[in-house]
């Protein structure tokens, strides 16, 4: 008697383990990651001062004065401007879009790492002119600035402006 209800049992246990569903993984998961492209640059000296200058003189840094260093992840283009269109300081001189000194007028030039006069580009207050194309992701670069100063002052104030680089993604 004792056989019987221990194989009630065991064939009780052999159907009810038949029809429980088998353990299956019904979903799945796949994580997705994305990095963000970005532009960023910093520019070190952040000032440099000509000192004092005569009437058309054309003083100027080594053309690897000022580093550029570029930590973007992307190729950039990058431009060179002045951010207004006078020097201030005392009777303001103008600053010359063509880098053409007159009378209170100024102008300068960028160079890229390279001799002056060979690969100078003007540097503008309307229009931002391209300094450094196509730099590569990471890649640090050098330039110079060099002053036309005015053909004759009215004053011998101080004056400055502000030049900027600008990145942008190529």
């Amino acid at each position: 008697m004792k056989k019987l209800p221990i194989s009630l049992a065991l064939a009780l246990i052999l159907i009810l383990g038949m029809s429980v569903p088998a353990f299956a993984a019904t979903t799945a998961d796949v994580t997705v990651t994305a990095t963000p492209s970005y532009v960023a640059i910093t520019v070190s000296p952040t000032t440099y001062d000509f000192g004092v200058v005569a009437e058309s003189a054309t003083p100027s840094t080594t053309t690897i004065y000022f580093t550029v260093t570029n930590t973007s992840s992307v190729v950039t283009n990058n431009t060179v401007a002045v951010t207004t269109a006078t020097w201030s300081g005392g009777v303001t001189w103008t600053h010359s879009d063509t880098a053409t000194p007159g009378a209170n007028t100024a102008g300068m030039k960028a160079n890229k790492g390279g001799t002056w006069g060979t690969g100078d580009v003007i540097v503008q207050f309307t229009t931002p002119q391209i300094l450094a194309a196509s730099q590569a992701a990471t890649t640090n670069w050098t330039f110079g600035l060099k002053l036309w100063a005015p053909t004759s002052f009215t004053d011998g104030v101080q004056k400055s402006i502000i030049t900027r680089i600008t990145a942008t993604a190529v």
